[in-house]
Protein backbone atom coordinates (compact mmCIF):
# COMPACT_ATOMS: atom_id res chain seq x y z
CA UNK A 1 0.00 0.00 0.00
CA UNK A 2 1.43 3.26 -0.75
CA UNK A 3 1.30 6.19 1.71
CA UNK A 4 -1.81 7.74 -0.31
CA UNK A 5 -3.31 5.12 0.13
CA UNK A 6 -2.99 5.12 3.61
CA UNK A 7 -3.86 8.30 3.92
CA UNK A 8 -6.74 7.54 2.20
CA UNK A 9 -7.87 4.52 3.89
CA UNK A 10 -8.03 5.98 7.27
CA UNK A 11 -9.85 8.97 5.83
CA UNK A 12 -12.58 6.37 4.46
CA UNK A 13 -12.50 4.48 8.07
CA UNK A 14 -13.24 7.97 9.78
CA UNK A 15 -15.98 8.76 6.94
CA UNK A 16 -17.61 5.81 7.84
CA UNK A 17 -17.64 6.26 12.15
CA UNK A 18 -18.51 10.52 11.31
CA UNK A 19 -21.40 9.84 9.49
CA UNK A 20 -23.96 12.19 11.39
CA UNK A 21 -26.62 10.23 10.86
CA UNK A 22 -25.68 7.07 12.47
CA UNK A 23 -24.47 8.02 15.87
CA UNK A 24 -21.57 6.55 17.74
CA UNK A 25 -21.24 5.32 20.90
CA UNK A 26 -19.70 7.79 22.29
CA UNK A 27 -22.91 9.98 21.32
CA UNK A 28 -25.44 6.88 22.76
CA UNK A 29 -23.62 7.05 26.27
CA UNK A 30 -23.58 10.72 26.24
CA UNK A 31 -27.58 10.70 25.51
CA UNK A 32 -28.09 8.29 28.17
CA UNK A 33 -25.57 10.13 30.95
CA UNK A 34 -27.82 13.29 30.22
CA UNK A 35 -31.14 11.15 30.21
CA UNK A 36 -30.06 9.63 33.80
CA UNK A 37 -28.99 13.45 35.18
CA UNK A 38 -32.35 14.47 33.91
CA UNK A 39 -33.97 11.66 35.44
CA UNK A 40 -32.11 11.95 38.54
CA UNK A 41 -32.88 16.25 38.63
CA UNK A 42 -36.51 14.68 37.85
CA UNK A 43 -36.92 12.42 41.20
CA UNK A 44 -34.55 13.23 43.37
CA UNK A 45 -33.52 17.56 42.64
CA UNK A 46 -36.92 18.86 41.31
CA UNK A 47 -38.87 17.37 43.99
CA UNK A 48 -37.23 19.30 46.66
CA UNK A 49 -36.73 22.66 44.91
CA UNK A 50 -41.07 22.19 44.27
CA UNK A 51 -41.16 21.64 47.91
CA UNK A 52 -39.44 24.66 48.73
CA UNK A 53 -40.55 26.69 46.49
CA UNK A 54 -44.30 25.44 48.09
CA UNK A 55 -43.22 26.08 51.29
CA UNK A 56 -41.98 29.42 50.45
CA UNK A 57 -45.57 30.79 48.47
CA UNK A 58 -47.23 29.24 51.16
CA UNK A 59 -45.37 31.42 54.02
CA UNK A 60 -45.38 34.21 51.31
CA UNK A 61 -49.65 33.62 51.19
CA UNK A 62 -49.26 33.23 54.67
CA UNK A 63 -47.83 36.63 55.61
CA UNK A 64 -50.05 38.20 52.71
CA UNK A 65 -53.19 36.92 54.82
CA UNK A 66 -51.69 38.09 58.29
CA UNK A 67 -50.81 41.66 56.84
CA UNK A 68 -54.21 41.82 55.59
CA UNK A 69 -55.81 40.49 58.55
CA UNK A 70 -53.58 42.97 60.08
CA UNK A 71 -54.58 46.10 58.09
CA UNK A 72 -58.33 44.79 58.65
CA UNK A 73 -57.58 44.87 62.60
CA UNK A 74 -55.68 47.87 62.50
CA UNK A 75 -58.60 49.39 60.18
CA UNK A 76 -60.83 48.20 62.25
CA UNK A 77 -59.18 49.35 65.14
CA UNK A 78 -58.85 53.07 63.88
CA UNK A 79 -62.58 52.89 63.09
CA UNK A 80 -63.23 51.62 67.00
CA UNK A 81 -60.89 54.53 67.94
CA UNK A 82 -62.07 57.24 65.87
CA UNK A 83 -65.80 55.85 67.12
CA UNK A 84 -64.97 55.56 70.95
CA UNK A 85 -62.66 59.62 70.22
CA UNK A 86 -66.20 61.04 68.59
CA UNK A 87 -68.72 59.41 71.58
CA UNK A 88 -65.97 60.39 74.22
CA UNK A 89 -66.17 63.76 72.58
CA UNK A 90 -69.82 63.74 72.48
CA UNK A 91 -69.76 62.67 76.21
CA UNK A 92 -67.66 65.60 76.90
CA UNK A 93 -69.63 68.09 75.65
CA UNK A 94 -72.99 66.53 77.02
CA UNK A 95 -71.12 66.27 80.72
CA UNK A 96 -70.45 70.14 80.27
CA UNK A 97 -73.92 71.03 79.26
CA UNK A 98 -75.32 69.36 82.08
CA UNK A 99 -72.25 70.67 84.38
CA UNK A 100 -73.27 74.34 83.01
CA UNK A 101 -76.81 73.87 83.90
CA UNK A 102 -76.64 72.05 87.12
CA UNK A 103 -74.05 75.00 88.10
CA UNK A 104 -76.70 77.26 87.10
CA UNK A 105 -79.55 75.59 89.04
CA UNK A 106 -77.17 75.34 91.68
CA UNK A 107 -75.92 79.21 91.77
CA UNK A 108 -80.22 79.80 91.60
CA UNK A 109 -80.86 77.75 94.52
CA UNK A 110 -78.02 79.64 96.28
CA UNK A 111 -79.79 83.10 95.16
CA UNK A 112 -83.05 81.90 96.05
CA UNK A 113 -81.86 81.17 99.35
CA UNK A 114 -80.13 83.89 100.11
CA UNK A 115 -83.06 85.86 99.11
CA UNK A 116 -85.24 84.09 101.79
CA UNK A 117 -82.78 84.53 104.30
CA UNK A 118 -82.35 87.72 103.82
CA UNK A 119 -86.23 88.55 104.04
CA UNK A 120 -86.44 86.35 107.11
CA UNK A 121 -83.53 88.20 108.42
CA UNK A 122 -85.43 91.60 107.68
CA UNK A 123 -88.33 90.07 108.74
CA UNK A 124 -87.35 89.30 112.22
CA UNK A 125 -85.78 92.56 112.61
CA UNK A 126 -88.64 94.30 111.98
CA UNK A 127 -90.75 92.59 114.23
CA UNK A 128 -87.79 92.60 116.72
CA UNK A 129 -87.71 95.98 116.25
CA UNK A 130 -91.43 96.39 116.57
CA UNK A 131 -91.40 94.45 119.45
CA UNK A 132 -88.93 96.97 120.77
CA UNK A 133 -90.71 99.58 120.20
CA UNK A 134 -93.41 98.46 121.60
CA UNK A 135 -91.14 97.98 124.91
CA UNK A 136 -89.77 101.25 124.78
CA UNK A 137 -93.26 102.95 124.45
CA UNK A 138 -94.67 100.92 127.71
CA UNK A 139 -91.35 101.93 129.51
CA UNK A 140 -92.11 105.21 128.43
CA UNK A 141 -95.59 105.18 129.63
CA UNK A 142 -95.19 103.26 132.44
CA UNK A 143 -92.37 106.13 133.82
CA UNK A 144 -94.63 108.80 132.58
CA UNK A 145 -97.27 107.52 134.79
CA UNK A 146 -95.16 107.23 137.59
CA UNK A 147 -94.05 110.84 136.76
CA UNK A 148 -97.44 112.20 136.17
CA UNK A 149 -98.45 110.18 139.28
CA UNK A 150 -95.67 111.73 141.29
CA UNK A 151 -96.55 115.57 139.88
CA UNK A 152 -100.11 115.14 141.05
CA UNK A 153 -98.95 114.26 144.68
CA UNK A 154 -96.73 117.51 144.40
CA UNK A 155 -99.54 119.36 143.26
CA UNK A 156 -101.98 117.59 145.24
CA UNK A 157 -99.65 118.76 148.36
CA UNK A 158 -99.05 122.44 146.87
CA UNK A 159 -103.12 122.78 145.29
CA UNK A 160 -104.09 123.91 148.55
CA UNK A 161 -101.38 126.70 148.55
CA UNK A 162 -101.57 127.52 145.06
CA UNK A 163 -104.58 125.95 142.98
CA UNK A 164 -104.34 128.21 139.85
CA UNK A 165 -100.73 127.61 139.57
CA UNK A 166 -100.56 124.14 139.99
CA UNK A 167 -102.54 123.69 137.17
CA UNK A 168 -101.02 125.81 135.00
CA UNK A 169 -98.14 123.48 136.20
CA UNK A 170 -99.69 120.30 135.27
CA UNK A 171 -101.06 121.68 131.83
CA UNK A 172 -97.45 122.46 130.77
CA UNK A 173 -96.14 119.32 132.01
CA UNK A 174 -98.54 116.92 130.43
CA UNK A 175 -98.55 119.43 127.11
CA UNK A 176 -94.67 118.71 127.32
CA UNK A 177 -95.19 115.21 127.69
CA UNK A 178 -97.33 114.51 125.10
CA UNK A 179 -95.11 116.21 122.56
CA UNK A 180 -92.37 113.99 123.52
CA UNK A 181 -94.19 110.71 123.05
CA UNK A 182 -95.46 112.13 120.15
CA UNK A 183 -91.84 113.10 118.54
CA UNK A 184 -90.51 109.82 120.20
CA UNK A 185 -93.01 107.82 118.44
CA UNK A 186 -92.49 109.07 114.81
CA UNK A 187 -88.72 108.81 115.60
CA UNK A 188 -88.96 105.29 115.80
CA UNK A 189 -91.63 104.46 112.76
Amino acid sequence: MSPTALLAAPATQTEKTNNFLIPNATFIVEVLVFLVILWFLYKKVLPRIYAMLEARLETIRLQFEEAKKARESAEKAQKEYTDALAETRKEISRLREEAQSEGAQILEEYRQRAQREFEERMQALDERLATERLQVMMALRNELGELAFTLSEKIVRDSLREDERQRKLVDDFIAGVGATVHVEAEATS
